[in-house]
């Protein structure tokens, strides 16, 4: 195995949860508001439910090959070159996300704090930044996820103490006031968010207890799920869903409402920090499945030959991806359910399909055969 750390299954879900919150803290809201209106807290919970059948499937795909990472079963199921071809397919898809949470992170700074910084020196810091983790290795990425996760959870807990003074019930009503149609599409244009839990496909191999891990999975899903609804129910409650709706950055704006007394004012900030630590977190679990995977491909006895190329890559790709921010989210709304669904959802069922018929086959085989 090209990584020889290892992570047990509390260490996973903590992993698993600041990765479900990654962008979504901060870029979800608004789409499901533009759809859903009032309801978008529904739509945010139904999200979460379908999503459960995500982590399902791919806790059944894992269970197949346990010590293997989706690329290395990709060709034992289907074959070296089918194997490969798919697999580059599942990667590329890693990289353009991975580009993705570069690109979110660099633009919200370039438009919201440093407004006068060029968009390329944040992305090459941020990638930098990462670059280290990755060379690090897993154990080292999990155990500064580790410190960092009770910091997000109590900026988080703070930040909704603080807006409950803001709270206003009648935005938030009639409830189910335009009926199921809109939450549903709500909710299946915010899908390709958690379908992005298939990078942990590449990780689950390192988790040592496999039965303790796939609760790990769910549970992690659950709390990462319930903090975005959480955060999609405030933003509804204070802002209204048609402030939330047009903004661009509907979450940070909300952080702007809080005001305590004379002296506590604009804390915004707990919300950046919270940003910037799980989009960190779900930028390199990328760029690590990503280096890793595509070692495995090449046959490479190191994965960390390929880190400081592919950090040339995701900066290059990152600043080119989205020209400007309409363009950004009409890849969001058009273009990243689909896509996910291909990659994330149609490929591994697909595997888990075939994977099953080989191996009974495989084991009806083996039972016909003559005792000697």
């Amino acid at each position: 195995m090209l990584e020889k750390g290892k992570i047990n299954a509390s260490e996973f879900q903590i992993l698993v949860i600041i990765f479900t919150l990654g962008s979504a803290i901060i870029l979800t809201t608004a789409p499901l508001a533009r759809v859903a209106k009032q309801d978008a807290w529904i739509a945010a919970i139904l999200t979460t439910l379908i999503t459960l059948f995500f982590v399902l499937l791919f806790n059944q795909l894992a269970t197949l090959y346990p010590s293997m990472t989706y690329v290395e079963y990709n060709e034992k199921i289907v074959g070296k070159w089918i194997g490969k071809m798919t697999a580059l397919i599942y990667l590329f898809y890693v990289y353009h996300i991975t580009c993705g949470q570069v690109r979110d992170m660099a633009d919200f700074f370039t438009s919201q704090v440093l407004v006068e910084t060029p968009i390329q020196m944040i992305i090459i810091i941020f990638v930098i930044t990462s670059l280290i983790g990755v060379r690090l290795g897993l154990e080292v990425i999990c155990r500064s996820a580790v410190i960092f996760f009770p910091w997000i959870i109590a900026l988080l807990f703070l930040l909704f103490f603080f807006l409950i003074p803001e709270v206003k019930l009648e935005n938030i009503q009639p409830i189910y006031g335009e009926g199921i149609k809109p939450i549903i599409k709500a909710s299946y244009g915010s899908l390709g968010n958690p379908l992005q839990l298939a990078l942990f496909l590449m990780i689950i191999p390192y988790v040592t207890d496999k039965t303790e891990m796939k609760k790990a999975f769910y549970k992690g899903q659950l709390i990462g799920g319930t903090s975005i609804i959480i955060i999609t129910i405030f933003s509804i409650l204070v802002l209204g869903f048609g402030i939330t709706a047009i903004q661009l950055y509907p979450t940070f704006t909300l952080a702007k409402k809080i005001s305590i007394g004379n002296f506590l004012d604009r804390i915004e900030i707990i919300l950046t920090i919270v940003w910037i630590l799980s989009l960190y977190f779900k930028m390199t679990i990328g760029f690590y499945g990503l280096s890793l995977g595509l070692a495995q491909v090449l046959g490479l006895k190191s994965y960390k030959i390929l880190t400081y190329p592919l950090a040339f890559l995701i900066i290059t790709f990152s600043t080119f991806m989205h020209p400007n921010s309409v363009h950004l989210h009409n890849f969001l709304k058009n273009t990243l359910t689909p896509y996910s669904l291909t990659i994330c959802l149609f490929f591994p069922l697909l595997l888990l399909v075939i994977g099953k018929i080989r191996k009974k086959h495989s084991a009806s085989t083996a039972t016909k055969l003559p005792i000697r």
